[in-house]
């Protein structure tokens, strides 16, 4: 992509290890990167060209640090918390950033996401109104459900409930948890899980990909956790033909005009219901498997649109794609530390590799209190093939090289799936 942005300078709000890529596109567009939070000597501010020691919640430290600074814009991604911020640094000094107050909202608040749904009619889980502790044992309830923060995100405080005495310990969790001290309860759908992508670009609003998640289920008595994505989808053709255009009017009802977005799903009889929205790019890094498709890459788009308040060139996206891709969540044993990593040179070797994007390092421990949540998630593995057989294969052999090795030279990464079952999920075509 040709961008006219050489030589400007963008600010990086919140290092988050995730967020590595942008330093990468943002240089190699010859854009100066700096990042600001209040952590010191990590990752991202090891390898940026500026670090700033400065809250990233401090609208008034931020704002003051740009034109300092003279930042030409800034950015965050992967955390919906720092969004009102951002919105509110931007207003300050005439900056692009791409969703206003009520848009994030879909991200932020889940009762105001559900509300629009139901409004513009697309589907959500039924929802069951308990506002106190003792409401549990008087509302009139079918089990199971899930109870989840109001405002939470990364899969924390989520617990799924099939009792009124585990629903009242879920609430005292989610209680801790949340921010405003909200619970959202809505009956428990188990079944195929899908996500959605959609691109804006100046009014024209379209879905980019759509995959399968498959759920990692080694972990007694913890909520499953995504270790495995499938694109395309399995329901692309029917969530094209019955779902599509009712979110890309919802979306545009509520005034998206560009940027990147997500929506988690659950399919259940071949019914769709939605559960929760991202007003950012999704973690699972979709935009790495979109440059590789479409040669448009989301994020590199989205560092143009904060820094020109355009996202550059028009891109036409087909979900149904023209290659099958995975992304491998690779899971680590809470509480582990990390000595080294194994098969990674070998791994590269390999042209069907797309990325491999790691959250943790070396000396890392993973959190003992993250089993059941994203921060399992150690490394995430892209790779492409032109057949199922071959993309079965190939994420086999994945499996077998890459290895996570703790203090006592042992591999700590959770069982992987059975990949014959994955295989016979697998029984569509591309196109």
């Amino acid at each position: 992509m040709n961008l006219n942005i050489k030589g400007k300078r963008i600010l990086l709000i919140g290092g988050l290890n995730p967020t590595a890529d942008l330093i990468d596109l943002a240089h190699r567009n010859g854009v100066f990167v700096g990042v600001a939070d209040y952590n010191k000597d990590t990752y991202l501010k090891q390898i940026a060209d500026a670090h700033h020691e400065v809250d990233a919640l401090d609208i008034e430290a931020i704002a003051k640090l740009c034109e300092e600074e003279h930042y030409d814009g800034i950015i965050s991604n992967f955390n919906d918390m720092l969004l009102p911020y951002m919105y509110e640094v931007a207003e300050r000094l005439d900056y692009w950033v791409p969703y206003m107050e009520e848009q994030f909202l879909m991200s932020t608040n889940k009762k105001y996401f559900k509300k629009k749904c139901m409004e513009y009619g697309v589907p959500v889980p039924k929802e069951y109104a308990i506002s106190t502790e003792e409401d549990i044992y008087t509302s009139d309830i079918d089990f199971p459900v899930i109870i989840k923060p109001v405002d939470g995100s990364g899969s924390k405080g989520v617990t799924p409930c099939f009792t009124r005495e585990e629903l009242a310990e879920g609430y005292k969790k989610c209680i801790e948890i949340s921010r405003c001290s909200g619970v959202i309860i809505e009956q428990y759908i188990p079944y195929d899980e899908i996500n959605v992508t959609y691109i804006a670009q100046d009014g024209d609003v379209q879905l980019a990909a759509i995959h399968d998640r498959y759920f990692n289920t080694s972990q007694e008595d913890a909520m499953i956790v995504p270790d495995l994505y499938i694109y395309p989808s399995r329901y692309t053709d029917v969530y094209l033909d019955k779902y599509n255009q009712l979110v890309i009017d919802m979306l545009k009802g509520i005034g998206v005009k560009n940027g990147s977005l997500f929506m988690q799903a659950c399919v259940k009889d071949g019914e769709v219901y939605f559960y929760e929205a991202g007003m950012r790019l999704n973690g699972c890094k979709t935009y790495q498997i979109l440059e590789y498709e479409n040669d448009y890459n989301t994020f590199e788009h989205l560092i143009l649109y904060a820094l020109t308040g355009s996202m550059g060139e028009f891109n036409n996206f087909n979900p149904k794609m023209k290659r099958w891709y995975a992304t491998l969540n690779v899971l680590g044993e809470p509480g582990e530390t990390i000595q080294s990593f194994k098969g990674i040179k070998e791994l590269e070797s390999y042209p069907w590799l797309i990325n491999i994007a790691r959250r943790f390092f070396e000396g890392d421990t993973i959190p003992a209190d993250s089993v059941g949540t994203l921060m399992q998630v150690t490394t995430r593995i892209h790779l492409y093939a032109d057949t199922k057989e071959e993309l079965i294969e190939r994420i086999d052999k994945v499996n077998e090289l890459y290895q996570l090795i703790n203090t006592d030279g042992r591999n700590v990464i959770l069982a992987p799936h059975d990949l014959k079952e994955i295989y016979k999920g697998l029984n569509y075509d591309l196109g």
